[in-house]
């Protein structure tokens, strides 16, 4: 199983990065902060599974490779990130570092919404609110972009991405993330 993600930047242009399993965290475990990582921020944003393996896949089928939608939020070291940045290396130790990915569960059984919302609030505060039709890429795209370059399997991941991110993470720091308004991902930053 891989993560597929789409990364924006502040500009609104998009890349894709893949990572590994061991990346996730999942059951809602408190986040703590590694110590090669100063500074921190994150990306609250909808994630996919993917129910069949596909290569190629026109935008008109994408919707027959997706399902289970959840909300993830993924972490980033800032630090790292102009480290890499400045040496023209490639991020993936500031975004790929073990449980830098925390993941809600599916909800079995529930028709999933054709647009699903998502809100995330830090310390009791929202901070976004976004649905999966206002991303830049839409679901199709992002399916059969990245599909023309990796083999799709089942289970994969397929992170939608976000070009809303939040800075600034602390120790303390109380992170909740909803899906189409219920609770779905509720941590603390240690």
């Amino acid at each position: 199983m891989k993560l597929l993600c789409v990364e924006y930047t502040p500009a609104g242009s998009h890349g894709f990065t893949i990572l590994g399993d061991n990346t996730l965290s999942r059951d809602n475990e408190d986040f703590y902060i590694p110590p090669f990582v100063t500074r921190l921020s994150c990306v609250p944003q909808l994630v996919f599974r993917v129910g069949r393996l596909g290569k190629g896949i026109a935008p008109r089928f994408a919707s027959r490779y997706t399902g289970e939608p959840r909300v993830a939020i993924r972490f980033y070291a800032d630090n790292l990130l102009d480290e890499t940045r400045e040496a023209g290396l490639p991020p993936d130790i500031a975004t790929g570092f073990d449980r830098a990915v925390a993941i809600s569960a599916a909800r079995p059984g529930e028709c999933p919404a054709d647009d699903p919302c998502y809100a995330f609030e830090v310390n009791g505060t929202e901070c976004f609110r976004g649905r999966l039709s206002r991303l830049p890429l839409s679901l199709e795209q992002q399916v059969a972009r990245l599909s023309t370059y990796y083999l799709l399997k089942v289970g994969d991941l397929l992170c939608c991405g976000n070009p809303f991110r939040y800075h600034d993470l602390h120790p303390g720091d109380h992170l909740r993330l909803s899906l189409d308004d219920l609770p779905a991902l509720d941590f603390s930053i240690r």
